[in-house]
């Protein structure tokens, strides 16, 4: 009975360990976003030792001190750099990103179709906080008119840094 019982205690710390390395989940928001009118949720999934996928989702409802009524979706494909030295989804990545966000203020309808790509670090702790840093360029292409102005091609495209400053819960 006591070979049982040790045996099934080392199972359970022995899984317990490797799971608190190997997360299947991330979820994250940056609580940035949150304090200037952005409700945002990260959802990443890793699929393999090397990286992971991520999908986004925001609702902007104030920007700039504008009230504005945007939604947005976005994927990203993250690899992992440090893969060989730290286990996914954790350490340095790179990772290109697409994106579109809709919306709306007062008279002004939009649309706002991005792509970009970001250098980052996040670190996953056995306890299961996260947090994730990363910057890079990101290009955007506007559509939508206003009353009396049309955006037209030359104008449309700008670029913009990239940044995330998430905090969030890997299971």
């Amino acid at each position: 009975m006591k070979k049982v019982f040790i045996f099934c205690l080392f199972v359970a710390c022995a899984y317990g360990t490797a799971n608190a390395q190997a997360y299947q989940n991330v979820i994250k928001t940056s609580p940035i976003g949150l304090a200037f009118g952005n409700f945002n949720v990260t959802y990443e999934r890793p699929l393999n030792e090397k990286s992971s996928i991520i999908g986004k989702a925001n609702y902007f409802y104030q920007f700039l001190g504008v009230d504005v009524n945007t939604f947005g979706l976005g994927a990203a494909y993250r690899y992992y750099f440090t893969h060989a030295k730290k286990d996914v989804p954790t350490g340095f990545y790179v990772n290109p990103q697409v994106g579109y966000q809709f919306g709306s203020s007062d008279d002004t309808n939009y649309g706002v179709f991005s792509f970009g790509a970001e250098l980052g670090y996040q670190w996953a702790w056995e306890s299961g906080f996260v947090l994730d840093l990363g910057i890079g360029p990101n290009f955007s292409n506007l559509s939508g008119d206003y009353e009396d102005i049309a955006f037209d091609e030359d104008d449309s495209t700008i670029v913009l840094p990239s940044l995330t400053i998430a905090i969030g819960y890997a299971f």
